[in-house]
C-alpha cells in the first residue's frame, strides 16, 4: 500500500517587488505574487520496481507464515504422539500389574498349601512392587506429556486432552509419485519438482530474489532522483499570467553507486540462498520418502491380525510360559521374561506406528502440502497401504 502511493505535490507562494512591512511604498514597481503546484513525476519509473519489492515482500511474509504454520503443526503432532505413546505405556504396564497380581495369588496359594517354595512368592512379589514403581513413574510422564500437548489444543486454557494412537498405519496414497519423482531423478542435482516448488521455504526463498532483484531496479531509478512538473499563476499589477516548468537534476556525479552494488550483492545472495534452500528441500524430501517407505513397510507386517501376527505372537508367548509354569516345565524366570517381552513387544509395536504416522506427515510437509487439509486417516483392515 505504501509503494504504489503517489508523491504529494508541493505548493508554492511567492511575492516579489513589495515594500516591507511597516516600510514605505515602492514607485514604479508593481507587486508581484506567484502561486505554484509542483507535482513528483518520480512515479513514471520509480513506482513500477517499488511495487514489485514490496509485492514480493508480502509474499515472502505469507510463505513464511505458511512455513511456520506446518512446523507448528509438526510439534504439535510430535507432542500428540508422546502422549499417545506415554497412555499405552501407562495402560501397558498397569495391564502387567494386573496381571502379576494374579501370578502372585497364585504363587500365594501354593506356598500356603505347602506345594511350592517360598522363594516364587518373594521373586514375583518383588517383580509385582517393581512394575508398581514404573506405572507411577509412567503416568507421571503421561501427565507431563498430556500437560505439553495441551499448549497446542485451542478453547479452555491448560486444556488436558485425552489421546490414542491408532494400531493400523498411515497410507502414503498421494505423497508417493511426486516423491518418488525427486528419490528416481538421475543426476546429483536434480530440477526441483513440483512438490519441491510448492513448499512455503522455497517459495519464500524465490520470492526473495524477486524483492532482491526489483529493489537493484530501484536503486539504477535513483540516479535521477527528483523529477516534477510545476504549473501555477503569476500577478503583476493587473495583469495574470501562466507558469509551467519542469525540473530535472543532472545527474554529472552517480551518487547512488555504493546502492546499487549493495543491491546488486544482496540480490546475488538471495539467489545463492534460493540454490541452497532448493538443495535443502529436495535433500529433505528424499529423505522423507525413504523414511516413510521402510517405516510403513515395517509397520504393515508388524500390523498384521492373524495367529502369526507381531503382538499375537507375544501374547502366545506369555501364556504359554506361564501354562509351562503352573506345569512344572520352567522356572518362574522364563514366565517374568515372558512378561516382559510381552510389554516390550506392544511398545515396539506402537512406537513403530507412531514414528510411522510422524514419517508420512513429515513426508506431506517436505511434499509442501497441507497438513491441517491433507492428513490422512488411518487404513483399514482391507485396504493395501500403497
Amino acid at each position: 500500500m505504501t509503494a504504489k502511493t503517489f508523491g504529494n505535490p508541493i505548493l508554492a507562494y511567492q511575492v516579489d517587488q513589495t515594500p516591507f512591512p511597516g516600510g514605505r511604498p515602492l514607485v514604479g514597481m508593481e507587486r508581484e505574487a506567484m502561486a505554484t503546484a509542483t507535482l513528483p513525476l518520480e512515479f513514471l519509473y520509480q513506482r513500477a520496481p517499488r511495487l514489485a519489492r514490496a509485492n514480493a515482500d508480502v509474499r515472502a511474509a505469507e510463505a513464511d507464515a505458511g512455513a511456520a504454520r506446518q512446523r507448528i503443526a509438526l510439534d504439535a503432532a510430535s507432542a500428540y504422539y508422546r502422549a499417545a505413546l506415554a497412555h499405552v505405556q501407562s495402560a501397558t504396564t498397569h495391564d502387567l500389574v494386573g496381571w502379576l497380581d494374579t501370578l502372585v495369588a497364585y504363587n500365594r496359594a501354593r506356598v500356603n498349601e505347602g506345594v511350592a517354595a517360598e522363594a516364587d512368592l518373594v521373586r514375583s512379589q518383588v517383580e509385582r512392587d517393581r512394575v508398581v514403581s514404573e506405572a507411577s513413574m509412567q503416568d507421571a510422564e503421561l501427565a507431563q506429556a498430556r500437560a505439553t500437548l495441551g499448549a497446542y489444543a485451542s478453547g479452555v486454557p491448560g486444556l488436558m486432552p485425552d489421546v490414542s494412537v491408532d494400531d493400523m498405519p498411515l497410507p502414503l496414497r498421494g505423497s508417493t509419485p511426486a516423491a518418488a519423482d525427486v528419490v528416481l531423478a538421475s543426476g546429483d542435482h536434480p530440477s526441483p519438482s513440483a512438490a519441491i516448488d510448492s513448499r512455503p521455504d522455497v517459495r519464500a526463498a524465490r520470492e526473495r530474489v524477486t524483492s532482491a532483484t526489483a529493489a537493484l531496479a530501484a536503486e539504477h531509478s535513483m540516479i535521477v532522483r527528483q523529477l516534477g512538473a510545476t504549473i501555477g499563476t503569476m500577478q503583476t499589477g493587473r495583469t495574470t499570467s501562466m507558469i509551467a516548468g519542469v525540473s530535472l537534476p543532472l545527474p554529472l556525479f552517480d551518487q547512488n553507486r555504493g546502492e546499487i552494488q549493495r543491491a546488486s550483492a544482496e540480490r546475488d545472495a538471495a539467489t545463492f540462498d534460493l540454490a541452497a534452500q532448493e538443495r535443502s528441500a529436495t535433500a529433505d524430501l528424499r529423505g522423507a520418502y525413504a523414511a516413510a517407505v521402510l517405516l510403513t513397510d515395517r509397520a504393515s507386517e508388524l500390523s498384521r491380525r492373524d495367529s502369526m501376527g507381531f503382538l499375537a505372537r507375544a501374547e502366545e508367548s506369555r501364556r504359554i510360559a506361564l501354562g509351562a509354569y503352573r506345569e512344572g516345565a520352567v522356572p518362574l524366570f522364563q514366565v517374568i521374561d515372558a512378561a516382559r517381552s510381552w510389554a516390550d513387544a506392544r511398545m515396539t509395536y506402537y512406537k513403530t506406528i507412531a514414528t510411522q504416522h510422524q514419517s508420512v506427515l513429515s513426508l506431506l510437509v517436505a511434499e509442501g502440502l497441507d497438513l491441517f487439509t491433507n492428513a490422512p486417516a488411518p487404513i483399514s483392515r482391507g485396504d493395501s497401504l500403497r
